[in-house]
C-alpha cells in the first residue's frame, strides 16, 4: 500500500503573543489588501477544545495512516505527545518561505505544504473542524494512485460577494490559463459521467454542465477533508507563479488570491482522480444552540463518515455548545490516543 499521510492545521486563537503579533500586523504593520471582516473573523481561529477528539478519530477509524503533520505557528495543545511515533510536529517556519511569515492565512499555509521534503505524495488536508465518525479505509481517499474526488460540476449560478465565492472565481480563472480545459474534460468525460460512482442524477447534471459551461469549472468541492496530490501543487506553482506567490505573501485571507480547491479542480480537468459524490462521503453541517441538538446526535450515531462542524461566522457561539459536542464525543470516542500524554 502506498503511504498516505494525514495534514491538519491548526491555531490557538486566544493565545496572547499571537493575538499580540496579529493585531500587530491588522493595526497597519502592512499595507496589503485584505478580504472582508467575516473572512477574517474571530471564528476563523477560535480553538473549539475538540482537536483531541480529531486524534482520537484518526487512530480509531483510520490506524492505517502513514504520519499526520500537525502544523502551526509553533504553538501546541499541552496534552499532546511529541513523542507519538506517528506524528510529525511542524512549524510554519519549517516550510514556508520566509518572506511569507508570519502568516495569519490557512491558504498560505496550505499551498506551500508540497515544501514538506518528508510529507507522502499522497495526503489529505483536514481542518480542525473536520472529524471522522466511522472506520474508513485507504481506498476511500485514494485508488489506483490517484485521489477521490468530489465531482459536482454544478450549473452556472450566481456569484456571490464573499471572500470564498470570489476565491472559487479565481480557482477556475487560473485553471483556465494553466490547463486546455475543454480538451482535458471532454478526453476524460466518463469519470464525470460515471454512474456508479455518482449516480444517475449528479452523472447526468456533470454532463449538461458542462456543455453549458464549457470551460469554466467550479471550484468548490465542499467542506470535508480533501484527498491531494503533492505533484499537482508542485505543477501548479510552476504553471502559474505570480497567483501563487501573491497569495501566499498575504499574511491574511484576500478576495484576489486561490486555495487548496485548485489542486482539486487541476486534478480532476487533468484526470487524476476518481469521482465521488460528496452526499455520500460525509456532512456539513452549521451549528448554534437551535441545531446543537441535532449535530449531537449524529457524532453519537455515527451517522455518516465524515463530519463538518461549522462554527457560525456571524454570531460569537456560546462555548455551552462546543462543551456539548466534546460530550457527545467522548461517548464515542474516551479512550486516549497515542498522541496524547
Amino acid at each position: 500500500m502506498e503511504r498516505i499521510d494525514f495534514v491538519l492545521a491548526w491555531v490557538d486563537g486566544a493565545d496572547p503573543a499571537w493575538l499580540a503579533e496579529k493585531r500587530r500586523y491588522e493595526s497597519g504593520g502592512t499595507a496589503e489588501p485584505r478580504a472582508d471582516g467575516e473572512a477574517n473573523a474571530e471564528c476563523r481561529y477560535r480553538d473549539s477544545g475538540l482537536l483531541k477528539y480529531w486524534f482520537r478519530a484518526v487512530e480509531k477509524f483510520a490506524p492505517w495512516v502513514n504520519h499526520v503533520f500537525f502544523v502551526t505557528c509553533g504553538q501546541k495543545p499541552d496534552w499532546l505527545d511529541e513523542s507519538s511515533p506517528k506524528l510529525r510536529l511542524v512549524n510554519h517556519a519549517d516550510y514556508i518561505p520566509a518572506e511569507y511569515l508570519p502568516t495569519f492565512h490557512s491558504d498560505t499555509i496550505e499551498l506551500n505544504l508540497y515544501r514538506m521534503d518528508d510529507l507522502s505524495e499522497r495526503f489529505v488536508l483536514f481542518n480542525d473542524d473536520t472529524f471522522l465518525l466511522r472506520p474508513v479505509d485507504p481506498e476511500f481517499f485514494f485508488r489506483n494512485g490517484m485521489p477521490v474526488i468530489p465531482c459536482d460540476l454544478g450549473m452556472p449560478r450566481w456569484i456571490g460577494c464573499s471572500n470564498i465565492s470570489r476565491v472559487v472565481v479565481n480557482n477556475g480563472g487560473v485553471l483556465k490559463l494553466g490547463l486546455d480545459v475543454e480538451r482535458l474534460v471532454w478526453k476524460n468525460i466518463w469519470k464525470f459521467a460515471d454512474v456508479r460512482a455518482l449516480g444517475f442524477v449528479r452523472a447526468a447534471k456533470n454532463v449538461v454542465s458542462f456543455a453549458v459551461n464549457r470551460m469554466w469549472i467550479p471550484g468548490t468541492f465542499g467542506h470535508l477533508p480533501m484527498a491531494h496530490l503533492k505533484s499537482t501543487f508542485e505543477e501548479i506553482w510552476r504553471s502559474q507563479p505570480k497567483v501563487m506567490e501573491k497569495t501566499s505573501r498575504s499574511r491574511f485571507r484576500i478576495d484576489d488570491g486561490v486555495n487548496h480547491w485548485l489542486a482539486s479542480a487541476w486534478n480532476i480537468v487533468s484526470g487524476r482522480f476518481l469521482p465521488a459524490n460528496e452526499k455520500r462521503r460525509g456532512e456539513f453541517v452549521t451549528f448554534d444552540e437551535k441545531t446543537l441538538a441535532g449535530v449531537c446526535d449524529i457524532v453519537r450515531r455515527q451517522s455518516c463518515p465524515q463530519l463538518c462542524l461549522n462554527d457560525r461566522g456571524d454570531d460569537v457561539t456560546p462555548e455551552s455548545c462546543f462543551v456539548e459536542i466534546a460530550r457527545a464525543f467522548e461517548e464515542i470516542l474516551p479512550e486516549k490516543s497515542s498522541f496524547e500524554k
